[in-house]
């Protein structure tokens, strides 16, 4: 789709549905509001649409999309504000019961992060300063031999970073409160692209199975 045209034709075929609304779907999402049970946090690469990956349709999950799917640490000092409020509203206002990080290989932004490092340039614009977030696993896997290729380099750290950021969903009080009191879980998957394959992570062993 690379036509505008297309997106208005797309809207045309949707609002007909919304309008004819023969299941009262859409009228229940006006009349009642939302009440999604699932919150996922993905990249907003375009070839990665969540809604599209599972068939879901509206209503059914929260999305927050931003580059290489980063969950950033909770933080009082103002930064990275947009997503704790997200997470806040999720998590407190809407009550999802599931968080789910979602990456993807070939990602861009973990690309652009690890060719930074190996330029070796400093944090100088917004894209370096969002995606530092996940340099420590950058590093970590830039420092190892077993892989040559940058392509798969940055399929390792994105899928490393999926921990890291589950990991700093704990870090967020109303996140670690909801999962004591059993109202939350967290989870995080991996889709491939080259396989079309969506693969679920063990947190406790770092493995991945593919979610059938």
């Amino acid at each position: 789709m690379s036509d505008i045209s297309a997106l208005i034709a797309g809207f045309n075929e949707f609002q007909q549905e919304y309008q004819s609304d023969r299941e009262g779907k859409f009228k229940a999402l006006r009349d009642m509001g939302q009440t999604p049970e699932i919150m996922m946090i993905a990249c907003c690469d375009s070839r990665v649409d969540p809604a599209i990956i599972t068939n879901s349709e509206s209503g059914d999950i929260l999305v927050v999309r931003n580059i290489a799917n980063l969950v950033p640490p909770y933080s009082d000092s103002g930064q990275y504000r947009e997503i704790h409020a997200a997470i806040e509203y999720g998590v407190c206002y809407l009550r999802v019961k599931h968080i789910i990080v979602m990456g993807h290989s070939r990602c861009g932004g973990i690309r652009s992060l690890m060719t930074r490092m190996l330029d070796e340039f400093d944090p100088s614009h917004p894209l370096d300063e969002w995606t530092s977030i996940a340099e420590p696993i950058a590093r970590e896997v830039l420092e190892e031999d077993d892989l040559e290729d940058l392509t798969d380099k940055v399929c390792a750290c994105t899928r490393r970073t999926l921990n890291l950021c589950l990991d700093n969903l704990h870090t967020y009080p109303w996140v670690a409160d909801a999962i004591e009191h059993g109202r939350l879980e967290l989870h995080a998957w991996y889709f491939n692209l080259s396989e079309g394959a969506l693969e679920q992570l063990d947190p406790e062993s770092g493995e991945f199975s593919l979610l059938t």
